[in-house]
């Protein structure tokens, strides 16, 4: 996974290196924990504690276009579709 992510976010020319790493160490606590994401119990299941949680999650981020280009890398052109569950 996390090969994927910094591929993707290598190539996202809007993102510097310190918001890489902090995606990507992001990306990897919420997989790894249960329970509800804040801040706290982020910074317990990584080493960022939770004012680095902060004052990151005040930052822009382009999410859509992180989506987009995650599954376009992930997926094949042939075998896409689409899903909403409301």
């Amino acid at each position: 996974m996390e090969s994927i992510v910094e591929t993707v976010l290598r190539s996202m020319s809007n993102v510097n290196k310190p918001q890489q790493t902090f995606i990507v160490a992001l990306l990897t606590t919420l997989v790894v924990f249960q329970g509800k994401a804040t801040f706290r119990n982020m910074s317990r299941y990584s080493q960022m504690s939770e004012k680095r949680f902060s004052r990151w999650y005040r930052r822009q981020f382009d999410f859509a276009q992180f989506n987009r280009d995650t599954l376009t890398l992930a997926l094949p052109k042939n075998g896409r579709i689409a899903a909403i569950d409301a």
